[in-house]
């Protein structure tokens, strides 16, 4: 299967781009050679921001860029998969980085695996802006039956300000990646809780405000398949 990176590559040379440092520039980056020969080394992954510029310079819809050409030939049938409009959906970056819904999960390399397709408008009933959207999975069972193990959540990562009842994903200091709904409690610190009732396996973690400042809240989780 062809990485994000030598896609790149080939879809820089189709432009006629014909150096690294040329499409670098075209993007208007320092050190264009050095950002573009990572990408296409897959040693670095472009974020969103990135994934935009690279699109429009190699003039391809963001789409093409992340999940291949706009319509793949079926080997056996000769025909043509459908590939949505970029116009009516958005595509959203899929990593492989995993968010635990246990004892956490660590992520020491995240890559871009294509992406889910969801409908603009949609994203603007939602009030979701596509440049802030990133897609994981969930692992484990602590978060059952709201988000379950396998799932796919949608994070907004604009929404870094804890909200009572929200579910979030959290960065411990440790370096592991969570999927958590935060309780505000009556005293004026926070409450971690999983949504499973087992909570011998799964207690509640309560949290002072200096603690809850030594998590990074990565995003909140605003679908799994459905709005939450």
């Amino acid at each position: 299967m062809e990485s994000l990176g030598k896609r790149i590559a080939r879809l820089r040379k189709a432009a006629g781009y014909s150096s690294q440092a040329a499409l670098g520039t075209a993007c208007g980056w320092e050190r264009p050679q050095a950002r573009v020969s990572n990408y296409e080394k897959d040693s670095r992954e472009p974020n969103l921001a990135d994934l935009r510029l690279l699109a429009n310079a190699l003039n391809v819809s963001l789409i093409e860029l992340i999940d291949g050409s706009p319509a793949n030939a079926c080997e056996d049938t000769g025909q043509y998969a459908y590939k949505p409009d970029a116009t009516e959906y958005a595509l959203v970056p899929q990593h492989t980085a995993q968010g635990a819904a246990g004892n956490g999960q660590f992520n020491d390399h995240v890559e871009v695996k294509g992406g889910l397709v969801f409908k603009r408008a949609w994203l603007a009933r939602m009030g979701l802006k596509e440049r802030h959207l990133h897609v994981i999975y969930v692992h484990g069972h602590s978060m059952e039956p709201t988000v379950c193990d396998g799932d796919v959540v949608l994070l907004d990562e604009s929404q870094t300000q804890p909200r009572d009842g929200r579910i979030y994903a959290l960065l411990k200091p440790d370096g592991e990646l969570i999927i958590k709904r935060l309780i505000q409690s009556i005293t004026g610190g926070w409450i971690i809780r999983s949504d499973n009732e087992d909570k011998r396996a799964y207690p509640d973690q309560p949290v002072t405000e200096t603690d809850l400042e030594n998590l990074t809240i990565v995003g909140r989780v605003v679908w799994h398949g459905g709005a939450l």
